[in-house]
Protein backbone atom coordinates (compact mmCIF):
# COMPACT_ATOMS: atom_id res chain seq x y z
CA UNK A 1 0.00 0.00 0.00
CA UNK A 2 0.96 3.63 -0.47
CA UNK A 3 1.99 4.82 2.99
CA UNK A 4 2.43 8.50 2.10
CA UNK A 5 2.06 10.76 -0.92
CA UNK A 6 4.15 13.68 -2.17
CA UNK A 7 3.03 15.91 -5.06
CA UNK A 8 5.16 18.63 -6.63
CA UNK A 9 4.08 21.03 -9.38
CA UNK A 10 0.81 19.27 -10.21
CA UNK A 11 -2.24 21.48 -10.90
CA UNK A 12 -2.89 23.63 -7.82
CA UNK A 13 -0.16 22.00 -5.75
CA UNK A 14 3.28 23.53 -5.75
CA UNK A 15 4.22 21.16 -2.93
CA UNK A 16 1.85 18.86 -1.08
CA UNK A 17 2.09 15.87 1.28
CA UNK A 18 -0.24 13.30 2.78
CA UNK A 19 0.93 10.90 5.48
CA UNK A 20 -0.40 8.08 7.62
CA UNK A 21 -2.40 6.53 4.79
CA UNK A 22 -4.34 3.33 5.37
CA UNK A 23 -6.46 0.74 3.65
CA UNK A 24 -9.38 3.16 3.25
CA UNK A 25 -8.76 6.90 2.98
CA UNK A 26 -11.50 9.53 2.78
CA UNK A 27 -10.41 12.95 1.46
CA UNK A 28 -12.39 16.00 2.57
CA UNK A 29 -12.06 19.73 2.04
CA UNK A 30 -13.77 22.75 0.54
CA UNK A 31 -14.36 23.28 -3.16
CA UNK A 32 -11.13 23.84 -5.11
CA UNK A 33 -9.00 22.46 -2.28
CA UNK A 34 -7.50 19.84 -4.61
CA UNK A 35 -9.25 16.60 -3.61
CA UNK A 36 -9.82 15.46 -7.18
CA UNK A 37 -6.29 16.50 -8.11
CA UNK A 38 -4.92 14.16 -5.45
CA UNK A 39 -6.87 11.26 -6.96
CA UNK A 40 -5.55 12.15 -10.41
CA UNK A 41 -1.98 12.30 -9.11
CA UNK A 42 -2.31 8.81 -7.61
CA UNK A 43 -3.77 7.56 -10.90
CA UNK A 44 -0.82 8.95 -12.87
CA UNK A 45 1.58 7.49 -10.31
CA UNK A 46 0.08 4.02 -10.57
CA UNK A 47 -0.04 4.18 -14.39
CA UNK A 48 3.62 5.24 -14.53
CA UNK A 49 2.85 8.19 -16.83
CA UNK A 50 0.92 6.22 -19.44
CA UNK A 51 -0.37 8.67 -22.11
CA UNK A 52 -3.82 7.10 -21.91
CA UNK A 53 -3.96 8.00 -18.22
CA UNK A 54 -2.99 11.57 -19.06
CA UNK A 55 -5.74 11.66 -21.66
CA UNK A 56 -8.29 10.36 -19.14
CA UNK A 57 -7.62 12.93 -16.42
CA UNK A 58 -7.71 15.77 -18.95
CA UNK A 59 -10.85 14.50 -20.70
CA UNK A 60 -12.78 14.03 -17.46
CA UNK A 61 -12.38 17.76 -16.76
CA UNK A 62 -13.22 18.77 -20.32
CA UNK A 63 -9.72 20.14 -20.90
CA UNK A 64 -9.84 19.51 -24.62
CA UNK A 65 -9.93 21.54 -27.83
CA UNK A 66 -10.86 20.61 -31.38
CA UNK A 67 -8.28 21.62 -33.98
CA UNK A 68 -8.37 21.43 -37.75
CA UNK A 69 -4.64 20.63 -38.14
CA UNK A 70 -4.48 23.06 -41.06
CA UNK A 71 -7.53 21.69 -42.86
CA UNK A 72 -11.20 22.19 -41.95
CA UNK A 73 -11.82 18.67 -43.29
CA UNK A 74 -9.42 17.10 -40.81
CA UNK A 75 -10.61 17.69 -37.25
CA UNK A 76 -8.75 16.30 -34.24
CA UNK A 77 -9.34 16.49 -30.52
CA UNK A 78 -6.42 17.56 -28.39
CA UNK A 79 -6.06 17.42 -24.62
CA UNK A 80 -4.58 20.65 -23.21
CA UNK A 81 -1.56 19.31 -21.31
CA UNK A 82 -0.63 22.69 -19.81
CA UNK A 83 -3.43 22.38 -17.25
CA UNK A 84 -1.57 19.53 -15.54
CA UNK A 85 1.26 21.85 -14.53
CA UNK A 86 1.15 24.25 -11.61
CA UNK A 87 -0.10 27.65 -12.73
CA UNK A 88 -1.30 26.25 -16.08
CA UNK A 89 2.13 27.08 -17.53
CA UNK A 90 3.89 24.67 -19.86
CA UNK A 91 7.37 25.62 -21.04
CA UNK A 92 10.52 23.57 -21.66
CA UNK A 93 11.57 22.45 -18.20
CA UNK A 94 8.06 22.55 -16.70
CA UNK A 95 7.69 19.47 -14.51
CA UNK A 96 5.45 17.73 -12.04
CA UNK A 97 6.28 14.74 -9.88
CA UNK A 98 4.36 12.30 -7.69
CA UNK A 99 5.83 9.77 -5.27
CA UNK A 100 4.19 7.16 -3.11
CA UNK A 101 6.49 5.23 -0.82
CA UNK A 102 7.62 2.57 -0.61
CA UNK A 103 8.05 1.68 -4.29
CA UNK A 104 6.74 4.23 -6.77
CA UNK A 105 7.54 7.63 -8.19
CA UNK A 106 6.87 9.30 -11.52
CA UNK A 107 7.94 12.64 -12.98
CA UNK A 108 6.77 14.21 -16.24
CA UNK A 109 8.80 17.03 -17.76
CA UNK A 110 8.31 19.14 -20.88
CA UNK A 111 11.26 18.74 -23.24
CA UNK A 112 12.20 20.36 -26.53
CA UNK A 113 12.56 17.96 -29.46
CA UNK A 114 15.37 18.51 -31.93
CA UNK A 115 14.05 16.22 -34.64
CA UNK A 116 10.77 15.09 -36.07
CA UNK A 117 9.65 11.89 -34.30
CA UNK A 118 8.03 9.18 -36.37
CA UNK A 119 4.69 9.99 -34.74
CA UNK A 120 4.78 13.47 -36.27
CA UNK A 121 5.68 12.06 -39.69
CA UNK A 122 2.78 9.60 -39.53
CA UNK A 123 0.42 12.42 -38.61
CA UNK A 124 1.68 14.46 -41.56
CA UNK A 125 0.97 11.57 -43.90
CA UNK A 126 -2.61 11.62 -42.62
CA UNK A 127 -3.02 15.30 -43.41
CA UNK A 128 -1.82 16.75 -40.11
CA UNK A 129 0.99 19.24 -39.53
CA UNK A 130 4.36 17.74 -38.58
CA UNK A 131 5.95 20.39 -36.38
CA UNK A 132 8.81 19.38 -34.14
CA UNK A 133 8.61 21.16 -30.82
CA UNK A 134 7.68 19.78 -27.42
CA UNK A 135 7.36 16.34 -25.89
CA UNK A 136 6.75 14.85 -22.46
CA UNK A 137 9.63 12.96 -20.88
CA UNK A 138 8.50 10.38 -18.30
CA UNK A 139 10.90 9.20 -15.62
CA UNK A 140 10.57 7.58 -12.22
CA UNK A 141 10.77 4.44 -10.16
CA UNK A 142 8.18 1.79 -10.95
CA UNK A 143 8.21 -1.92 -11.79
CA UNK A 144 7.36 -1.57 -15.51
CA UNK A 145 9.54 -0.59 -18.51
CA UNK A 146 9.84 3.17 -19.05
CA UNK A 147 7.32 5.08 -21.16
CA UNK A 148 8.78 6.34 -24.45
CA UNK A 149 8.90 10.11 -24.86
CA UNK A 150 5.38 11.37 -25.65
CA UNK A 151 5.27 13.81 -28.59
CA UNK A 152 2.99 16.83 -28.37
CA UNK A 153 1.29 18.66 -31.20
CA UNK A 154 2.40 21.99 -32.62
CA UNK A 155 -0.03 23.59 -30.14
CA UNK A 156 1.50 21.67 -27.25
CA UNK A 157 -1.45 19.30 -26.88
CA UNK A 158 -1.90 15.56 -26.55
CA UNK A 159 -3.72 14.25 -29.60
CA UNK A 160 -4.93 10.84 -30.70
CA UNK A 161 -3.74 11.84 -34.17
CA UNK A 162 -0.21 11.65 -32.79
CA UNK A 163 -0.56 8.21 -31.29
CA UNK A 164 -1.96 8.99 -27.82
CA UNK A 165 -4.37 6.22 -26.79
CA UNK A 166 -7.83 7.11 -25.57
CA UNK A 167 -7.50 4.84 -22.51
CA UNK A 168 -4.71 3.61 -20.26
CA UNK A 169 -2.89 0.63 -21.76
CA UNK A 170 -0.32 -0.41 -19.17
CA UNK A 171 -0.96 -3.13 -16.64
CA UNK A 172 -0.54 -0.83 -13.60
CA UNK A 173 -3.36 1.38 -14.89
CA UNK A 174 -5.59 -1.70 -14.96
CA UNK A 175 -4.85 -2.37 -11.28
CA UNK A 176 -5.72 1.24 -10.52
CA UNK A 177 -9.22 2.32 -11.53
CA UNK A 178 -10.32 5.94 -11.31
CA UNK A 179 -14.08 6.38 -10.90
CA UNK A 180 -14.67 10.06 -11.61
CA UNK A 181 -17.81 11.86 -10.49
CA UNK A 182 -19.18 11.23 -14.00
CA UNK A 183 -18.70 7.49 -13.37
CA UNK A 184 -17.24 4.86 -15.69
CA UNK A 185 -18.51 4.39 -19.22
CA UNK A 186 -20.99 1.71 -20.19
CA UNK A 187 -18.43 0.03 -22.42
CA UNK A 188 -15.88 -0.08 -19.58
CA UNK A 189 -18.39 -1.76 -17.28
CA UNK A 190 -19.47 -4.32 -19.87
CA UNK A 191 -15.81 -5.10 -20.51
CA UNK A 192 -15.27 -5.68 -16.78
CA UNK A 193 -18.34 -7.95 -16.70
CA UNK A 194 -16.52 -10.45 -18.91
CA UNK A 195 -13.98 -10.88 -16.10
CA UNK A 196 -16.62 -11.06 -13.36
CA UNK A 197 -19.25 -13.40 -14.79
CA UNK A 198 -19.41 -16.92 -13.30
CA UNK A 199 -16.94 -15.97 -10.56
CA UNK A 200 -17.57 -15.17 -6.87
CA UNK A 201 -17.35 -11.50 -7.83
CA UNK A 202 -20.67 -11.82 -9.64
CA UNK A 203 -22.39 -12.63 -6.33
CA UNK A 204 -20.62 -9.65 -4.75
CA UNK A 205 -22.07 -7.33 -7.41
CA UNK A 206 -25.55 -8.61 -6.68
CA UNK A 207 -25.03 -8.12 -2.93
CA UNK A 208 -23.86 -4.55 -3.56
CA UNK A 209 -26.95 -3.73 -5.62
CA UNK A 210 -29.20 -5.20 -2.94
CA UNK A 211 -27.86 -2.58 -0.53
CA UNK A 212 -29.78 -0.06 -2.64
CA UNK A 213 -32.69 -2.25 -3.72
CA UNK A 214 -33.28 -5.58 -1.90
CA UNK A 215 -35.74 -6.62 -4.62
CA UNK A 216 -32.95 -7.16 -7.19
CA UNK A 217 -32.49 -10.89 -7.79
CA UNK A 218 -30.21 -11.03 -10.84
CA UNK A 219 -28.17 -8.78 -13.10
CA UNK A 220 -26.98 -9.29 -16.68
CA UNK A 221 -25.50 -7.21 -19.52
CA UNK A 222 -27.55 -6.36 -22.60
CA UNK A 223 -26.35 -7.76 -25.89
CA UNK A 224 -27.07 -4.49 -27.69
CA UNK A 225 -24.53 -2.63 -25.57
CA UNK A 226 -21.81 -3.04 -28.18
CA UNK A 227 -23.92 -1.08 -30.67
CA UNK A 228 -24.08 2.70 -30.83
CA UNK A 229 -27.53 2.73 -29.20
CA UNK A 230 -26.06 3.15 -25.71
CA UNK A 231 -23.08 5.35 -26.44
CA UNK A 232 -24.86 8.59 -25.68
CA UNK A 233 -26.40 7.47 -22.40
CA UNK A 234 -24.98 7.96 -18.93
CA UNK A 235 -26.50 4.77 -17.53
CA UNK A 236 -27.35 1.53 -19.26
CA UNK A 237 -25.95 -1.65 -20.69
CA UNK A 238 -27.35 -3.83 -17.90
CA UNK A 239 -30.73 -5.26 -16.96
CA UNK A 240 -31.90 -6.55 -13.59
CA UNK A 241 -34.55 -9.04 -12.49
CA UNK A 242 -36.73 -7.73 -9.67
CA UNK A 243 -38.53 -10.03 -7.27
CA UNK A 244 -42.14 -10.55 -8.29
CA UNK A 245 -41.73 -9.19 -11.83
CA UNK A 246 -41.76 -11.22 -15.03
CA UNK A 247 -39.76 -8.95 -17.32
CA UNK A 248 -36.25 -7.55 -16.71
CA UNK A 249 -35.82 -3.85 -15.99
CA UNK A 250 -33.06 -1.62 -17.45
CA UNK A 251 -30.72 -0.58 -14.67
CA UNK A 252 -31.15 3.05 -15.72
CA UNK A 253 -34.77 2.83 -14.54
CA UNK A 254 -33.66 2.31 -10.94
CA UNK A 255 -31.97 5.65 -10.30
CA UNK A 256 -28.51 7.06 -9.72
CA UNK A 257 -27.81 5.13 -6.52
CA UNK A 258 -28.14 1.71 -8.12
CA UNK A 259 -25.91 2.70 -11.03
CA UNK A 260 -23.29 4.25 -8.74
CA UNK A 261 -23.18 1.15 -6.54
CA UNK A 262 -22.76 -1.08 -9.61
CA UNK A 263 -19.87 1.07 -10.83
CA UNK A 264 -18.02 1.00 -7.49
CA UNK A 265 -18.60 -2.71 -6.94
CA UNK A 266 -17.48 -3.58 -10.47
CA UNK A 267 -14.42 -1.37 -10.19
CA UNK A 268 -13.14 -2.78 -6.91
CA UNK A 269 -13.33 -6.34 -8.25
CA UNK A 270 -10.89 -5.29 -11.00
CA UNK A 271 -8.33 -3.72 -8.62
CA UNK A 272 -6.95 -6.79 -6.84
CA UNK A 273 -3.61 -5.83 -5.33
CA UNK A 274 -4.00 -2.26 -6.56
CA UNK A 275 -5.81 1.01 -5.90
CA UNK A 276 -9.42 2.19 -6.28
CA UNK A 277 -10.01 5.94 -6.65
CA UNK A 278 -13.57 7.28 -6.30
CA UNK A 279 -14.40 10.96 -6.69
CA UNK A 280 -17.52 12.06 -4.78
CA UNK A 281 -18.22 8.55 -3.50
CA UNK A 282 -21.61 9.52 -2.07
CA UNK A 283 -23.05 10.58 -5.46
CA UNK A 284 -26.59 9.26 -5.80
CA UNK A 285 -26.56 7.51 -2.40
CA UNK A 286 -29.00 8.24 0.41
CA UNK A 287 -27.45 8.62 3.85
CA UNK A 288 -29.35 5.54 5.09
CA UNK A 289 -27.29 3.17 2.91
CA UNK A 290 -23.86 4.76 3.39
CA UNK A 291 -22.84 2.73 6.46
CA UNK A 292 -23.54 -0.50 4.61
CA UNK A 293 -21.74 0.84 1.54
CA UNK A 294 -18.62 1.57 3.60
CA UNK A 295 -18.73 -1.88 5.23
CA UNK A 296 -18.99 -3.55 1.84
CA UNK A 297 -16.11 -1.57 0.33
CA UNK A 298 -13.86 -1.97 3.37
CA UNK A 299 -14.36 -5.74 3.66
CA UNK A 300 -13.81 -6.24 -0.06
CA UNK A 301 -10.72 -4.02 -0.02
CA UNK A 302 -9.19 -6.20 2.70
CA UNK A 303 -10.08 -9.41 0.90
CA UNK A 304 -8.69 -8.29 -2.47
CA UNK A 305 -5.78 -6.25 -1.06
CA UNK A 306 -7.12 -2.99 -2.57
CA UNK A 307 -6.25 0.43 -1.20
CA UNK A 308 -9.16 2.88 -1.50
CA UNK A 309 -9.05 6.66 -1.84
CA UNK A 310 -12.35 8.54 -2.02
CA UNK A 311 -13.55 12.13 -1.80
CA UNK A 312 -16.72 13.65 -0.41
CA UNK A 313 -18.39 16.93 0.56
CA UNK A 314 -21.06 15.14 2.57
CA UNK A 315 -21.24 15.18 6.36
CA UNK A 316 -23.42 12.06 6.19
CA UNK A 317 -20.65 10.28 4.32
CA UNK A 318 -18.14 11.12 7.06
CA UNK A 319 -20.58 10.35 9.87
CA UNK A 320 -21.51 6.95 8.40
CA UNK A 321 -17.84 5.96 8.27
CA UNK A 322 -17.39 6.41 12.04
CA UNK A 323 -19.08 3.15 13.18
CA UNK A 324 -16.75 1.16 10.93
CA UNK A 325 -13.74 2.79 12.61
CA UNK A 326 -14.64 1.05 15.85
CA UNK A 327 -14.26 -2.42 14.36
CA UNK A 328 -11.59 -1.80 11.72
CA UNK A 329 -8.56 -4.07 11.67
CA UNK A 330 -5.43 -2.29 12.95
CA UNK A 331 -3.48 -3.79 10.03
CA UNK A 332 -6.00 -2.21 7.65
CA UNK A 333 -6.57 1.27 9.11
CA UNK A 334 -9.09 3.87 8.04
CA UNK A 335 -8.04 7.50 7.73
CA UNK A 336 -9.64 10.83 6.96
CA UNK A 337 -7.42 13.37 5.22
CA UNK A 338 -8.47 17.02 5.35
CA UNK A 339 -7.08 19.11 2.49
CA UNK A 340 -7.08 22.87 2.94
CA UNK A 341 -6.50 25.35 0.08
CA UNK A 342 -2.98 26.75 0.11
CA UNK A 343 -1.71 24.31 2.75
CA UNK A 344 1.23 22.05 1.91
CA UNK A 345 0.15 19.15 4.12
CA UNK A 346 -3.12 17.31 4.63
CA UNK A 347 -4.41 17.00 8.19
CA UNK A 348 -4.75 13.27 8.96
CA UNK A 349 -7.44 11.89 11.28
CA UNK A 350 -7.08 8.39 12.67
CA UNK A 351 -9.92 6.02 13.48
CA UNK A 352 -10.42 7.25 17.04
CA UNK A 353 -10.41 10.86 15.91
CA UNK A 354 -13.03 10.11 13.24
CA UNK A 355 -15.26 8.48 15.85
CA UNK A 356 -14.85 11.38 18.29
CA UNK A 357 -15.62 13.92 15.54
CA UNK A 358 -18.80 12.05 14.64
CA UNK A 359 -19.91 11.58 18.27
CA UNK A 360 -19.38 15.25 19.11
CA UNK A 361 -20.59 16.52 15.71
CA UNK A 362 -17.25 18.24 15.10
CA UNK A 363 -16.97 19.66 11.58
CA UNK A 364 -14.00 18.06 9.77
CA UNK A 365 -14.94 18.71 6.15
Amino acid sequence: MISALTIQGYRGFENFEMSGLGRLNLLVGTNNSGKSSVLEAIFLLMSAGDPGALWKVLSVRGERVVTDQGSPLTLHTEAEVRHLFHGHEMLPGSKFAVSGPPLRSVAIEVMETSSNPKAFADAADDGGIAIPGLALDVTGHYPEPPIPRIPLTGMGGLSDAFGAPRRPTRRPAHSCIFVASQSLTINELVGFWNEVTLTPAEHFLLKALQVINPEIERIAPQVETANSYYRGGSRGGFIVKLRGTEHPVPIGSLGDGTWRMLVMAMAITQCRGGVLLVDEIDTGLHYSVMSEMWQLIYNTAKELDVQVFATTHSYDCVYSLAPLCGSADERNPITLQRIEPGKSKAIPYGQNQIRIAADREIEVR
